[in-house]
């Protein structure tokens, strides 16, 4: 470049004659205007759009709070039932515990109770039997006895029978023989016995019965 200026031999000016330009203040201006004019409905609209939006969101955070001051409130009662339910559940706990241990106590009274009962069952049959067995030996020895009664009662009633036939063959002077002797007026006399009818003497003796313990006579 310095080359060619030191190459330049002349000066060369030129003029030109043209009409005025645009002026470029004015439409700076009213570019200036125009993009103030969309800045400022830009910036209403994007106001208007957040003012909407924030009270979209107060209304969501006053609802999300209404619902968590519920949702806290559920929780407390929640909290107070559940404590109510914990101790409702210990008292309960301790009542079984208590039940139970009443409950084994008295199982083992009334074992030791059954026990003793059951002993004096035990006796009480034992001394039954004995009793029984005492009863049976004492009911042969009345049967017996009253077999012997009955015999006894038998041999009386026919002996009696026995002594009214000679009673009445004395008085009728049946078989009587009189003899004197001679030197001493001796009376012999002689009788003679003789058995009636088994339907004259027989004794109506009823058959003895081998129950009966009530100590009848066998008549």
């Amino acid at each position: 470049m310095n080359c060619l200026r030191k190459q330049s031999t002349g000066d060369v000016s030129v003029e030109v004659n043209a009409c005025p330009g645009p002026d470029l203040r004015q439409i700076l201006e009213d570019l200036r205007c125009q993009y103030e004019t969309l800045i400022a409905r830009n910036r209403k609209e994007v106001e208007d759009w957040y003012e909407c939006k924030i009270e979209e969101v107060n209304r969501e955070v006053i609802t999300s709070g209404q619902e968590v001051e519920t949702c806290n409130n559920q929780v407390t009662e929640l909290r107070r039932q559940l404590q109510a339910l914990e101790i409702d559940l210990q008292a309960q706990l301790s009542q079984r515990n208590n039940l139970e241990s009443s409950l084994a106590e008295t199982e083992c009274q009334y074992n030791t109770l059954l026990g003793e009962l059951q002993n004096q069952i035990t006796c009480v049959e034992q001394q039954l039997a004995e009793i029984r067995a005492e009863i049976e030996c004492q009911n042969q020895e009345y049967k017996t006895l009253l077999d012997v009664k009955c015999r006894l009662e038998q041999e009386i009633q026919t002996y009696r029978c026995l002594l009214e036939g000679g009673q009445q063959d004395l008085i009728h002077g049946g078989g009587i023989g009189v003899g004197t002797g001679v030197g001493g007026g001796v009376i012999r006399t002689s009788h003679s016995y003789t058995t009636s009818s088994s339907s004259h003497c027989q004794p109506q003796v009823p058959p003895c019965k081998s129950g009966d313990i009530q100590g009848k006579s066998c008549l």
